[in-house]
């Protein structure tokens, strides 16, 4: 009797998939992760040949919507503009804000500046990019032991160059270390009588000059071992912390506070895209949590330091009467902290003065020389080109108005406008908008390593918009960030052919039809 043929069609399917469960039970790889299958444990050898730069989540299969209509794509943005424009307002109500000449153009420069960094920030998040494969391929292991290998090369290079600033410095034992610590106001002076030596004798330190060179190791360690923190065994744990450790003993040595607010900045990074990376909402949400009281504590901490550090530099250099603390406050913690309170309000927001200064002095073009003065550095040693025959804008506005360019801040905008001129300037902040939000969604999405670390530095740069060109002002962050991004305009980095859709990296959905594994998208993920 002859069987229906509906019926002998779905016994030939059942026939089909019998041989092709059978195969993957006997294949030595076992069964294919990437097929349409049921459940599978944790313990699949196929696990290990799984391509991934940075842990990745199970790829979700049903429809979902393109990343760029995400909340989480607009993050770094909303966090940015809150900052700079929190910041500027702030600075109206401080005293500086009496002083400034020119409010009008102030206001105007600011508001296109933010909105050009926005407009940037918003067409690179909403276009389309083109596929492109990386050549090779990596397995799981590989990829934990190259982790593993970067948190113990950048350990050893914060614990190496924290020891050898602190010998370079003055430290001799660790009582004469906790006895500068316990005095910032003093070892804050004590620096720059180190710093005048320097200049006068021409004295240098070899192993300080090798390790600048190798200033891309510092952009390494933090983001990768807060990322990785889950992957790592408690040894290179420890390396790593020892040598954040290390390196901010000296920072605490000197009573300056931009290398332990550099760390707050990359754990900040680094936890804002272990927290929103994934398709999971319940596991991001579980993640945001603990990021978030990361986050307050690291931070809590930090502020608590900078209050009392800005206090003693009050009462040591006699700035009481430029800042004006809240009786409140006052009355809470006594008037030294109270005055602290007030110095870290101040902190940040004094530089839009220095702005509207700037904005009154005449453009004079610096030859490339005053955008980045680790650059000019440079080429003043290497080359003999004196650096005062091309001052920067700060600089030939301490000429004019005595606003001190080493010592205040003028926000990050006059150094950029030295050579690229304030217009210049607002269209540069149309580019650094574009690449924050390409190496975001490329962070999240592909889990590539170097779209990660820029994406951390940048972070350190829109945070110092209010002060500084905080990349371009030490040889070390200058080298570090010309190094990745060297290397990732070297490799390919673009995800998908079409917007990139919320999920695992690089998600698309279901598998297209003829490519039942998923091949095609993970290559393009690689």
């Amino acid at each position: 009797m002859h069987k229906h043929p509906i019926e002998r069609i779905a016994t030939q399917r059942r026939a089909r998939r019998r041989e092709r469960d059978h195969h993957r039970r006997e294949a030595p790889g076992g069964p294919d992760i990437n097929a349409r299958a049921g459940p599978m444990t944790m313990t699949s050898p196929q696990l290990a040949t799984r391509p991934s730069a940075m842990p990745r989540e199970p790829q979700r299969t049903g429809p979902q919507p393109s990343f760029h209509r995400s909340r989480r794509a607009w993050l770094p943005l909303l966090l940015a503009l809150a900052w700079m424009l929190g910041t500027f307002g702030l600075f109206w109500t401080g005293t500086f804000a009496d002083q400034v000449p020119n409010p009008g153009r102030l206001c105007l420069f600011i508001f296109a500046a933010t909105a050009a960094f926005a407009a940037g920030y918003a067409l690179t998040i909403s276009r389309p990019v083109r596929p492109v494969v990386e050549p090779g391929r990596k397995t799981r292991t590989q990829d934990s032991r190259r982790i593993r290998q970067l948190v113990v090369a950048g350990g050893i290079y914060y614990f190496a160059l924290g020891l050898a600033l602190l010998a370079e410095y003055g430290a001799t034992s660790p009582v004469s270390i906790w006895t500068s610590i316990q005095d910032p106001a003093q070892a804050y002076v004590n620096k720059f009588t180190v710093y005048q030596t320097q200049q006068e004798t021409g004295r240098t330190n070899v192993a300080i000059q090798v390790l600048t060179l190798l200033g891309v190791l510092g952009t390494v360690l933090v983001p990768v071992l807060v990322i990785n923190w889950r992957r790592l065994t408690t040894g290179v744990r420890f390396i790593g912390l020892a040598g954040i450790g290390t390196y901010s003993l000296f920072f605490l040595y000197i009573g300056t506070l931009k290398g332990l607010g550099d760390f707050v900045l990359m754990i900040g990074g680094g936890l804002m895209i272990t927290s929103t990376r994934g398709w999971d909402r319940a596991r991001r949400r579980a993640r945001r949590r603990g990021a978030t009281i990361m986050v307050a504590v690291v931070a809590a901490l930090f502020l608590g330091y900078m209050v009392n550090n800005q206090a003693d530099r009050a009462a040591w250099f006699g700035t009481q009467d430029r800042i004006e603390a809240s009786p409140t406050v006052e009355r809470i913690v006594g008037p030294h902290l109270a005055d602290g309170v007030a110095a870290v309000v101040q902190y940040p927001t004094h530089g839009y003065l220095g702005l509207a200064y700037n904005l009154d002095t005449p453009f004079s073009w610096s030859q490339g020389m005053g955008s980045t003065p680790a650059l000019a550095s440079y080429v003043s040693q290497y080359l003999g080109v004196d650096p005062d025959r091309y001052p920067s804008y700060p600089e030939r506005t301490e000429e004019r108005t005595g606003w001190p360019a080493g010592m205040y801040w003028s926000t990050i905008y006059p150094w950029l406008a030295s050579d690229l001129s304030f217009p210049g300037a607002v269209l540069f902040m149309v580019l650094l908008g574009g690449l924050l939000a390409r190496t975001w969604r490329e962070s999240l999405l592909s889990n590539r390593l170097l779209p990660t670390l820029i994406f951390v530095q940048l972070v350190l740069l829109v945070a110092y918009i209010p002060a500084n060109n905080q990349l371009g002002m030490s040889r070390p962050s200058l080298i570090g960030f010309l190094t990745l991004v060297l290397l990732y305009l070297a490799a390919p980095h673009v995800l998908t052919s079409r917007h990139a859709r919320v999920g695992g990296p690089g998600a698309q959905g279901p598998h297209p039809p003829g490519d039942p594994a998923g091949t095609t998208r993970d290559a393009l993920n690689r």
